[in-house]
This record gives C-alpha cells, sequence and structure tokens, in this order.
C-alpha cells in the first residue's frame, strides 16, 4: 500500500510542480494591467472578471514562496516577487489601514471591506515570502497585519471580525463562522512555527480555544459553520456543515498539538477525521460531498468540488493508520484520475457520479494542491 501511495503521491507533486505552476506562470499573469487573473480555461484563457481580488493574490504568493525553496528556481522567485509588489502597491489601503477585497483592474478600491478570511490569508502568505525570499521587505507588512488583526478585528468573546467596512465598522456583528477563525489559526501556526521565541502560541491557544469552546460539538464531533452572535447555530444556515473543513480541522489539530505540545489533540483530530470520513465520503462514486446536514447527516449538496478531497488528503497523511492508508490511496487515484489532468490543468468540480460541473479553473485552487503536495512530501519521507 505504502509504495502505491508513495508513486502516486510523486506523480502528483511532479505534476503539479512541472505542469500546474508553470502553466500559472505562463497564463495567469495579466501582462496588460498587471496581477493575478482569477479564473483559467484549459488552454490559459482568463475568465470574464474585471477584478483583482486580494485573497487570490495571497494564496498565490505562499504557493510561488514555498515553491521557490523547494525548486531553487528563480523564475518562481521572479513570480512571487512580483505578487508581492502587486499586493502590496495596490491591496493596501493607505489612508485607514487594512487590506482591499477588492480593487479595478487599475488598482483602485473596488470592494474595499476587510474581510478576515483575506487579512488571514495575506498573512499566510506574507510569512511564506518573508521565510523563503525576502524577510526584510515583508516583514513591516507582516507586523502591519497582526496588529491590525489584534487591535481592529478581534472581539471580547474571543472571536474576530468577520468583514469591516473601510473605516472598520463591523458589517458581520451578528454573525460567527468557523472558516476565517481556522485560516487566522493556520496563520498563526506559521507565525509560530518560524518564530523561535514561541511569542504568537498565545494566539493559537486562544484560537484553540474558541474551536473547543464554540465550533465544535464534542458529543457529535461534528463543526459548525454558521452560528451567531451568542455562539447558536444560525437559524437560516446552521444546518449546514462541510466535510472538508473537517479535514481541515483534523489536520490542524495535529500540527497545532505538535506547535503547542498537547498529544491531546491529535486524539481529537484523529476522532474529527474518522467520524467525518463516514458522513463526508461517497461510498458509491468515491469523493467528498460538498456539503452535509448537521442534523441528521444526510447528503445537502452531492456535487464535489476540488478542494474539500485535497483537505483530505492532508488529514490522511496526518494521521497515516491502516484504514486511513487505504483512504489515501483511493484519494490520491481519485484526485489523478478526474481532477488533475497530466497537462497540469484541472477540474475544479463535479456532480456526483462525475459529470464536470465546470470549464473554468479558479487560480486560487492552486493553494489547496499545493498544500496537499506538501503534505505528501512529508508522508513520503516518514
Amino acid at each position: 500500500m505504502n509504495s502505491s501511495i508513495t508513486k502516486l503521491g510523486n506523480d502528483f507533486f511532479r505534476t503539479f510542480t512541472d505542469k500546474t505552476l508553470l502553466f500559472l506562470l505562463e497564463y495567469g499573469w495579466d501582462i496588460e494591467y498587471g496581477g493575478l487573473f482569477e479564473t483559467l480555461d484549459s488552454q490559459g484563457k482568463n475568465g470574464p472578471e474585471d477584478f483583482r481580488r486580494v485573497m487570490v493574490h495571497a494564496r498565490q504568493l505562499f504557493v510561488f514562496s514555498r515553491w521557490t525553496r523547494i525548486t531553487r528556481d528563480k523564475t518562481f522567485e521572479r513570480m512571487a516577487a512580483k505578487i508581492f509588489e502587486y499586493l502590496t502597491a495596490n491591496f493596501w489601503d493607505a489612508d485607514y489601514e487594512g487590506w482591499y477585497s477588492k480593487v479595478t483592474l487599475d488598482g483602485k478600491p473596488l470592494d474595499p471591506t476587510k474581510d478576515l478570511y483575506a487579512h488571514a490569508f495575506v498573512l499566510f502568505g506574507l510569512v511564506h515570502y518573508a521565510e523563503y525570499i525576502k524577510k526584510n521587505e515583508a516583514e513591516p507588512w507582516i507586523q502591519k497585519t497582526i496588529t491590525l488583526l489584534q487591535e481592529r478585528f478581534s472581539r471580547s468573546d474571543g472571536s474576530y471580525k468577520e468583514q469591516m467596512d473601510r473605516y472598520f465598522s463591523d458589517v458581520t456583528f451578528n454573525q460567527r463562522s468557523q472558516n476565517p477563525h481556522m485560516h487566522l489559526l493556520e496563520a498563526a501556526l506559521a507565525l509560530s512555527n518560524r518564530n523561535e521565541s514561541c511569542q504568537y502560541n498565545s494566539l493559537v491557544a486562544s484560537l484553540l480555544k474558541l474551536f473547543d469552546d464554540k465550533f465544535l460539538d464534542r458529543r457529535k464531533l461534528i463543526i459548525h459553520e454558521h452560528l451567531d452572535k451568542n455562539f447558536y447555530p444560525d437559524r437560516k444556515i446552521g444546518h449546514i456543515i462541510e466535510p472538508g473543513h473537517h479535514y481541515e480541522w483534523a489536520w490542524l489539530l495535529k500540527w497545532t498539538a505538535d506547535t503547542l505540545d498537547q498529544p491531546n489533540l491529535k486524539d481529537l483530530g484523529a476522532r474529527i477525521l474518522s467520524q467525518s470520513l463516514e458522513f463526508g465520503w461517497d461510498f458509491e462514486f468515491d469523493g467528498v460531498f460538498d456539503q452535509i446536514n448537521a442534523t441528521d447527516v444526510s447528503i445537502l449538496k452531492s456535487s464535489k468540488r476540488l478542494w474539500p478531497i485535497l483537505e483530505l488528503i492532508k488529514a490522511l497523511c496526518a494521521y497515516p493508520d491502516g484504514r486511513n492508508l487505504v483512504y489515501l490511496n483511493n484519494c490520491l487515484e481519485t484526485v489523478l484520475g478526474y481532477y488533475l489532468n497530466e497537462t497540469g490543468t484541472w477540474i475544479e468540480h463535479y456532480t456526483q457520479d462525475w459529470q464536470a460541473l465546470s470549464d473554468k479553473m479558479p487560480v486560487s485552487s492552486a493553494y489547496h494542491l499545493g498544500m496537499a503536495c506538501l503534505e505528501l512530501e512529508k508522508f513520503n519521507d516518514s
């Protein structure tokens, strides 16, 4: 089983590195206006979007920074530097601080919302750019973003404001969503792991506490997506849960356990993974369902986006016991058989029985592809 996983993992890694990233280098950058396209098709034609999104640039900054270290390829380094320059020149609000969510093609504010999810990814991207390429250039932006998160986004209940207008008025005061907090934890772990003084461990611990106290139902081992300001499931959409986020949290709990030296978190992560495989995996056609009903764990959306199965690959690599190895082999066969083409392009979304739903590739999916590759490399090296 391990030899099969190793071969499939190596095929995945090589395709992503040698084909996907080169495809994004050739077609992903807008040579007329600058910045990264939002979507591409399999021929490299960009989508109709007439804006630039900060989250896309932050995720690509991570990918090309990390692969600069892996490959020592100067082309990747130049791309990362170009993204960093565009990000800091166009998305930072010089008047009121914070990162715009979207700008026009010529770099003017289009959506000046200050979004927690986007800020978490900007921080994540900047940390990797600092670690692998240019620390001195990135460090001031890292500190600005951390200060902003602490002073403008944080709430007294331990959560963070999810969206604010340009002037930092909270426009989501009645909601608490796990997804942006999950990615803030991911950024905090990246910060903590590069800093020998462990000064960011308290941020990691506080976000873990928020997860354990509010978002996780320990009895059912399900993770709530949408809560109200009192941390009760939202009346309209509180029943929706996503298997992909359960896998992502399982993986994060392993990383958090290693960072904080709390081995009990690994057991919690393993149990969340095991439980969510039961309701998230499609035992008829393979793959991961998009949405499940938290009330009775019935299927809400049987379609299958790319990212959830990539998050499952990460989690299975973190908990490589016997049954999980079978799932891991199956996941890799599914990704290479349906999602990731030999050309490095990919199919983003399918029906349950594997009918493609879109010919557009969100370039932000390179983050999920890259993260899965990194965990497979760790697995193969272990």
